[in-house]
Parts: structure tokens; C-alpha cells; sequence
């Protein structure tokens, strides 16, 4: 039997998002938090644990964690622990750019190897239109034109540039393919050598969320706010939010591209632009061509499938044209190349795939527990690749006894699922009813076992 401790206490009280009362010294709710997986482990005596917080912690708790779980430090004076403390983004195995802390005893775990998945790879075909019902959810979205634009939360990316350092092998830094969004070629591709900032590059190798503009205030004037931001579908999603409030708070803004239809072509689709007409008869052949109506319409037959692409209510398109957005008349700049785009946030699904989660994985909730779900929960593949280090030479049919603290959506029991253990037996502690119902509508032999201050009553057992 292998006993495995792991959780993450609600970092809402030590993130930097976190605007007014933020607590930076190891001390009030957040840290009172902490001290129940601190009593979990003393009382469970796990074999292997595994802790994970937000990296924008105060440093002043970063280091009380570490003392408080015994990290080892390196130095002489201290013998090794067989603890150690590591930050991951989740933007090297995800499209997501997530900076967490993890502590654990699972051995010498390395940074994991970048798999190159942009938010381009995640996003799903033809989401325009199923998007629409999800423009009423609370906080996450607004319904009219005015709160849609004016209090537009979001972000937008352009292609990140992987350029590596300076070094001693006489090799110079390769030249790429980029977008002029001012200047003479405004509008164009030209080539360039470097980013806007260079030096992150040259520190972490990772690709991560690149702004290409922003949406007005009321007053007209471009908003400096994060919530405000745009990102391009080509670079890394921004990090997951569970409370953000407005449209695209949670999961950004993003300019996608207009409609693409497939026809029997060497290219196999067919973009429709803005004010374009589409022929959409017979939509599942496979020896169909011919469908953008650009400049002349296509012979009429009896079926007569012909229609305009306007975009929708809540979905309208934009035109970027030499480096300039249009959004009710008034243009400002932007880092896209010349085309028409929909600005939208990111629905369920993609957020699961942000998660490197099933995609289905919340169907038991709607969408806006779905949102809070994701935000609040783990990147599955970074966990798994730390608990690699500890259960990889463990047979998988060896039982596996869990106690995981804040439990959330499940994830842990989804990442045992997926590294192939069939033997475990899986306690929780969470609370909220919504995060309770995702993981037991997937993993229904969970136990749960309620408050996690709980662990603190003098008698407290598992149960196991």
C-alpha cells in the first residue's frame, strides 16, 4: 500500500490578483489553511505528498511553507529531506500560462519538456455559434452592446518567438516570419529577429501570452486594465481565472479568425470574410467546391443554401486593416494581421484542454461552475509529471490510498486514472457543492469527507 497526501489550500487570500486585504506574512485565513494540510500530514503520514500554491505568494509564505514542510535547501547545515520545492508553468505541457509553486517529496523532478501547444491547437471548430447561450453567465458575461464593449475583460495574443540566448557557438538567432503592426509595412508580414522582450526568452524558453490589444472605455479611450486586454489565438492561453467578473474574465479574449467552410480543394477549406455569401448546400460532400461567393453567386438550384455571414448579435465581426481595429466606429491599434475577426472568450471545452482535461469533464454542472471548476482546479499533466517521480515503478495494481486536501473537481483521481492505477482508494475534503459534483459525476467512489478543518479534532481518523 502506497499513501499518497496531496492539495493546494485556496491561494484567494495570497495571490497578487487579489486587490485589497491580501495577506503576505505566514499568518491570518489563507495560513490557517495551509496548517490543515500541515495537520493532514502529520496525522495520515504519507509516503509521498505533494503541495501546490500560486507562484505570486508573498515570498515571506513561500518561505514559511518551505521551513514548515522541510524543504531542503542545499546547505551544510541542514541534511537532505528528500523535500523539494519547484515552480512550473503549466504554458510547457498546456496552452495555458499558469506560474505555480509545487512542494513535494517525489524525487529529483525536472522541469517538464516543452510540448509547443499553442491556443491555436485547443480551439474548437465552429464555436461562434455554440458560444452564444454562454454570453448570459454571471460575472463571466455581459448581454448587451454596451456591456459587452465597455466592461470587456480579456486578452489577445500574437505568435510567440522561442529565441535562445546568446552563447559561444558562433550560431546566430534564427530569423522569423513577423507581423509589421505600424510603420511603412503596416499591415504586412516582414521578417524580424527579435521580440518586444527578448530577455524572457532567453531565460525560460517558454512560449507565453502575447498582447495585441485592447477594447475602449466609455469614453472612447483605450483601457490599460487587465481585464481589458486581447490576445491572439496563435500564443498561449492567460491563466485560468475562477472570480473574475465580466466578459472573458475568467479565460481572456481572443481574436479568431472568420468562418472557415470545407471544400474539395488542396487547401480543404475555404475562408468566408465579413459580408461574404457561403453556399452551403450538400455541407457533408466531400467533392464540393466553390462555396465562398465573393464576387459572383453560385447558379441557383432548387435547394437554393446560400446565405451572408454577418456574424451574430453578441458576436460581431471586426475588421483589422494596417495595424487598426474598428469597434463602433472608431479605430484603434492592434498587433493582428489585416482580416476580419470575432473577439470572444473561451468556452468550456477549450478551458478543459487549457486544464489538459476531458473535454467533458464538467458536464454535470453548467457552464459558470464549469468556469469556477477549471479556474480553481490543477493542470493535470503537471501533476502527473511530478507524481511520476514517486509511482512510476509502482505496480498498477498496487493500492493506492489518497487523501487530498481541497480536493476541488478531482483532478488528482483523474491523474491516477490516466497514469493507469487501478486500485485506489480516494478521500476528499472539499466543500463547495458544485466542485463536489463534477469529480463525483466522473470518479463516483470518491469519498468525501466534508470541512478539512475536520483534521483537527483530537479522534480524527480516515477510516482506511
Amino acid at each position: 500500500m502506497i499513501k499518497l497526501l496531496i492539495g493546494g489550500s485556496p491561494c484567494t487570500f495570497w495571490s497578487i490578483a487579489q486587490k485589497n486585504n491580501r495577506e503576505t506574512e505566514a499568518e491570518g485565513i489563507g495560513w490557517e489553511l495551509f496548517k490543515n494540510y500541515l495537520v493532514a500530514k502529520e496525522k495520515f503520514k504519507p509516503d509521498f505528498f505533494l503541495y501546490e500554491n500560486n507562484k505570486s505568494a508573498a515570498q515571506a509564505i513561500k518561505d514559511s511553507i518551505k521551513k514548515e514542510l522541510k524543504v531542503y535547501d542545499e546547505t551544510m547545515f541542514m541534511q537532505d529531506s528528500g523535500v523539494r520545492y519547484i515552480e512550473i508553468n503549466s504554458a510547457l505541457v498546456s496552452a495555458q500560462n499558469r506560474q505555480r509553486f509545487y512542494v513535494h517529496n517525489c524525487g529529483e523532478v525536472e522541469q517538464p519538456e516543452d510540448r509547443g501547444i499553442l491556443l491555436r491547437d485547443i480551439l474548437e471548430s465552429g464555436v461562434t455559434d455554440r458560444e452564444k447561450a454562454r454570453a448570459v453567465i454571471g460575472s463571466a458575461g455581459r448581454t448587451t452592446e454596451r456591456e459587452y464593449f465597455m466592461k470587456h475583460q480579456g486578452n489577445m495574443c500574437a505568435e510567440p518567438i522561442r529565441i535562445p540566448p546568446y552563447g559561444n557557438d558562433d550560431k546566430s538567432r534564427p530569423v522569423i516570419a513577423g507581423y509589421a503592426y505600424k510603420g511603412a509595412g503596416a499591415g504586412s508580414l516582414q521578417s524580424e529577429c527579435f521580440p518586444d522582450n527578448p530577455n524572457k526568452q532567453q531565460v525560460d524558453y517558454i512560449a507565453e501570452p502575447v498582447r495585441v490589444g485592447a477594447l475602449p472605455r466609455p469614453n472612447g479611450e483605450l483601457s490599460t486594465s487587465a481585464g481589458m486586454r486581447i490576445y491572439s489565438a496563435d500564443g498561449k492561453g492567460c491563466c485560468l481565472m475562477a472570480n473574475g467578473g465580466g466578459q472573458g474574465a475568467k479565460t481572456g479574449l481572443y481574436a479568431v479568425p472568420t468562418m472557415k467552410v470545407k471544400e474539395a480543394t488542396t487547401k480543404g477549406y475555404t475562408e468566408i470574410e465579413a459580408g461574404n455569401c457561403v453556399d452551403l448546400t450538400q455541407p457533408k460532400s466531400k467533392t464540393r467546391r466553390g462555396r465562398n461567393m465573393k464576387d459572383k453567386c453560385n447558379c441557383l438550384t432548387k435547394q437554393n443554401n446560400y446565405y451572408q455571414y454577418c456574424g451574430t448579435i453578441d458576436k460581431p465581426i471586426y475588421e483589422v486593416k494596417g495595424g487598426m481595429i474598428t469597434i463602433k466606429g472608431k479605430q484603434y491599434p492592434i498587433k493582428l494581421v489585416d482580416g476580419f475577426y470575432i473577439i470572444r472568450k473561451l468556452t468550456v471545452t477549450e478551458c478543459a484542454r487549457l486544464q489538459t482535461m476531458p473535454d467533458d469533464y464538467c458536464r454535470a454542472v453548467s457552464d459558470s461552475q464549469a468556469y469556477k471548476g477549471f479556474g480553481n482546479g490543477w493542470t493535470a499533466e503537471v501533476i502527473i509529471h511530478i507524481l511520476n517521480g514517486a509511482l512510476k515503478d509502482i505496480p498498477r495494481d498496487e493500492e493506492i490510498v489518497v487523501l487530498s486536501m481541497y480536493d476541488g473537481i478531482g483532478t488528482g483521481r483523474y491523474c491516477l486514472d490516466k497514469m493507469g492505477f487501478t486500485n485506489v482508494k480516494y478521500y476528499a475534503y472539499e466543500i463547495d457543492k458544485y466542485a463536489k459534483q463534477i469529480a463525483m459525476s466522473n470518479y463516483p467512489d470518491i469519498i468525501q469527507m466534508g470541512d478539512a478543518f475536520q483534521l483537527r479534532h483530537p479522534d480524527w481518523t480516515i477510516g482506511y
